[in-house]
């Protein structure tokens, strides 16, 4: 990739709040949630005005789940950046947790005794019932990878999606195994810069950047 690709994760939500499992499902964003978004934004306009790109040149994908809306939104207003119905992907969704989208920890092992314990164990493969696994999550991030990795080609990318599709993204782009995938973070007070097989983690209130 000539130009740089930004992987953003949404702000934090209300479930996020509850510790409760969103996957498909949605909720919105906290006061705290919109103001990480914001200074995400900031943050990327620091990023590019030192980089030399303008933000009306960077291409934007996102996820269309409401509360990456709601980030992308909040963002885009401190970055510059414009998108439109276009830049929304359906391959840069969260993963599914099927039956248990929108329940707590104890709810699910109330309803299912020992699944979460049997998906600590395999949490690559465990599939939760009616849900996905992060091999099927794979299959569908690298399709959405490949298409951004052509468009930086040209342009710088913003991408905005979630925690887990996200952590899969990084992972494939880094060519990564798949323990080192799991054991990737998740931050929403902070987002990541691909670029010539790098990946650089820029904090939202911190300038301070590590290459990996």
């Amino acid at each position: 990739m000539h130009h740089p690709v930004y992987v953003f994760r949404h702000g934090e939500t209300v479930w996020n709040a509850e510790k409760r499992a969103q996957g498909v499902l949605d909720s919105p964003l906290t006061e705290a949630g919109r103001e990480q978004a914001r200074a995400m934004g900031r943050a990327l306009a620091r990023e590019l005005r030192a980089a030399g790109h303008a933000p009306a040149d960077v291409i934007v994908r996102s996820s269309p789940l409401g509360r990456v809306r709601e980030t992308l939104a909040l963002a885009a207003e401190e970055a510059g950046l414009t998108h439109h119905e276009e830049s929304f992907d359906d391959r840069l969704r969260e993963m599914s947790w099927g039956d248990w989208d929108g329940l707590t920890g104890p709810e699910i092992e109330a309803r299912w005794p020992g699944a979460m314990a049997a998906r600590r164990l395999d949490r690559w493969t465990y599939e939760p019932p009616g849900g996905e696994n992060y091999i099927m999550a794979v299959a569908r991030a690298q399709a959405a990878l490949d298409d951004i990795a052509a468009l930086a080609m040209e342009r710088p990318v913003a991408v905005f999606a979630h925690g887990a599709i996200g952590r899969v993204l990084r992972g494939l782009f880094l060519r990564a195994a798949e323990a080192e995938i799991l054991d990737m973070d998740q931050p929403q007070d902070a987002f990541y810069r691909l670029h010539r097989e790098t990946m650089a983690r820029i904090a939202a209130h911190d300038t301070a950047q590590g290459a990996v």
